[in-house]
């Protein structure tokens, strides 16, 4: 056979063997593709599922935050104390409904972002300037501080309120804030200012009753003598002074019955920063 005719005879052969190369190479990338293609679909599947369950974790942590924002709030409004927090600025971040009705006589939304000097017709400046230095001590003790100050409230009467002052810190341990519950003592002073007003007559009382036992005696002695030396020297020029004694000894008198006429606990100032028993007004008799 000549070179032409097996040229001919090899021709498709090699032509059927070099596209069936071909071919293969092809489907060798088209399955290398597919099988790329495949896996990128499942890491895509999979990210997929990973951001559905962060999502989920995320609402679920969203939704416990919720629960125990509103658990915070439910809780701070239950509780009969006035409370508020404020940022490190001083700046009011949050308060209970108890504070702002009945301190402050303002809504929630109207405290918040304000600090207490920029609200001087709820809180004047004299108790401002007060809260500011107890807080000062409160960054120098860098803990929980107490103190007992007035407050204004929202029917314009000052009452005595106990602060329990306490800081704020951040996962560094960086000042953030501070949070302060009120807890009112006026009727609590006001007993004890009673209660101790009631003792003091009670030691007034018996100091008095000792007094007139004690001087009743001698005053009537005395006042007796002084009668005795009227009657002695009538016409005599001393009488004068037997007038004038007993005008002092009727005074004595007036003064041991308005002793005995005390039923409360009244002071006058005496000798400069002394105080003594005022007589005229803690007595009944006049």
């Amino acid at each position: 056979m000549g070179t032409t005719l097996w040229f001919l005879i090899l021709l498709p052969v090699g032509l059927g063997a070099w596209g069936f190369h071909r071919y293969r190479q092809q489907d060798l990338k088209i399955q290398t593709l597919k099988q790329s293609l495949l896996e990128i679909n499942q890491k895509t599947q999979d990210k997929e599922e990973t951001h559905r369950q962060n999502q989920a974790r995320w609402e679920q942590t969203e939704e416990k935050l919720r629960s125990f924002l509103l658990l915070m709030d439910t809780l701070m409004n239950t509780i009969p104390n006035p409370i508020y927090f404020k940022d490190a600025e001083g700046v009011y971040q949050g308060c209970n409904k108890v504070f702002a009705k009945q301190i402050l006589g303002l809504t929630r939304d109207r405290i918040i972002g304000k600090r207490p000097m920029e609200m001087p017709d709820q809180i004047p400046a004299d108790l401002a300037a007060a809260y500011q230095r107890e807080e000062y001590k409160m960054i120098d003790k860098a803990g929980f501080h107490t103190f007992e100050t007035q407050v204004q409230c929202a029917d314009g009467q000052r009452r005595d309120f106990l602060f329990n002052l306490a800081p704020v810190v951040d996962s560094q341990g960086n000042l953030s804030g501070s949070v302060a519950v009120l807890s009112d003592l006026t009727d609590k002073n006001h007993a004890a200012l009673n209660r101790m007003q009631k003792e003091r007559l009670e030691g007034v009382l018996e100091i008095a009753g000792a007094v007139c036992h004690e001087f009743n005696q001698p005053l009537q002695t005395i006042s007796g003598y002084t009668e005795l030396m009227a009657m002695n020297l009538d016409g005599h020029e001393a009488h004068a002074y037997i007038d004038k004694l007993t005008d002092q000894i009727e005074r004595m008198r007036g003064i041991t019955d308005k002793l005995q006429g005390v039923t409360r606990y009244e002071t006058k100032d005496y000798a400069g920063n002394t105080k003594i028993i005022d007589i005229n007004k803690a007595s009944d008799k006049q």
